[in-house]
């Protein structure tokens, strides 16, 4: 949820900074009536197709859970209750987007192109977990669509839906097309690490999986020497894009990195043990995507509007990750520099 709604913050930036291309826009506003009701009925259909998508991957792995020992929530559920409980998600998250499409829309040229979004949302979701196709235990196939429905299509569908200033422009279509790279090697090294945390339990259940296919060392040398670098690149690009037009967007990537490199004693890395390393830097950068972000891109909202300064304060105490993440890090950094041979 915070990242998506980092996105959100981010569309808003566009359209002070883009205002111009869409006239009779002035700027933003929270208060009126209709802004909170599509807000509303965005993240009620878009966490109830998330949740369907949750249900539907348990309906269908109750067999493989039991033979492996894994828990699953639906197992002591008959099959006509499973089908239910799974149902109704399914059915919130489409009513509140058909109602979602009632309101009129300034951005029309997006609004088709949503819809198509939000349907293969669901379509991927299914394919994921459902037989005869069930993706899920397909290696790679399984790989790109994870990565499609749960890091990629939400944020693409979110920019559509806030109407991203800008999207029909050169620079617009650069943003996306970066933020398209970023978001599916995200997803990539996501799912990779997660097959690896479960290769015990799917060697067990006897899922294809990229990991049971290649081995974790494999897919670990895969993640450390090019899907990390590539995605490192690929939002260092995406930031400098952006900065074109909002500057202060690169304060942000350049806070992390500094926090990052302290955290982990970076003057260290070359002379630490290789295996280590290669662990170290697993889900960190999900870090800046939940956490960072969603906070800085908000708090430059705030300094162009001051109206948004509520907002901020109600996202730091909805996800006060940022400050918990924080917390631990300074505190880590502290302990990295207990003696002078830390220096």
């Amino acid at each position: 949820m915070p990242q998506v709604l980092g996105w959100v913050y981010f569309s808003m930036l566009t359209k002070i900074f883009f205002v111009a291309e869409h006239p009779g826009t002035h700027g933003i506003t929270l208060t009126a009536k209709v802004d909170l009701a599509r807000y509303a009925l965005f993240f009620i259909a878009l966490i109830a197709i998330a949740a369907f998508g949750y249900l539907l991957n348990d309906l269908c792995d109750v067999e493989a859970d039991t033979k492996a020992g894994k828990p699953n929530g639906l197992a002591g559920f008959a099959l006509f209750l499973r089908l239910i409980i799974v149902s109704v998600p399914l059915v919130i998250g489409i009513v509140a987007w058909l109602e979602l499409n009632r309101y009129p829309d300034l951005y029309l040229p997006l609004k088709k192109l949503t819809n198509v979004l939000f349907c293969a949302q669901i379509m991927a979701l299914v394919i994921y977990s459902v037989q005869p196709l069930r993706l899920k235990e397909r290696a790679e196939m399984g790989i790109l669509v994870d990565a499609f429905y749960g890091h990629l299509n939400p944020v693409l569908i979110t920019l559509c839906v806030f109407g991203f200033s800008g999207i029909l422009r050169i620079w617009g279509a650069l943003v996306i097309t970066l933020i398209v790279l970023v978001c599916f090697t995200k997803g990539i090294r996501n799912i990779l690490l997660h097959q690896i945390e479960d290769r015990k339990k799917d060697l067990e259940a006897g899922l294809n999986t990229a990991v049971t296919k290649y081995g974790p060392w494999r897919i670990i040398n895969f993640i450390n020497r090019f899907l990390f670098p590539a995605e490192l690149v690929f939002l260092l690009l995406l930031t400098l894009i952006i900065c074109t037009h909002i500057p202060p967007c690169i304060i942000c990537l350049i806070g992390f990195s500094v926090v990052s490199y302290l955290k982990f004693s970076g003057w260290k890395l070359g002379y630490a043990d290789r295996r280590l390393v290669e662990f170290k830097f697993t889900y960190f950068m999900n870090d800046y995507y939940e956490a960072w972000l969603p906070v800085f891109l908000l708090a430059f909202l705030a300094v162009f509007r001051h109206e948004f300064v509520f907002l901020l304060i109600l996202h730091l105490v909805l996800f006060p990750s940022f400050i918990i993440k924080m917390g631990k890090d300074f505190k880590a950094i502290r302990d990295n520099f207990k003696t002078e041979e830390d220096y």
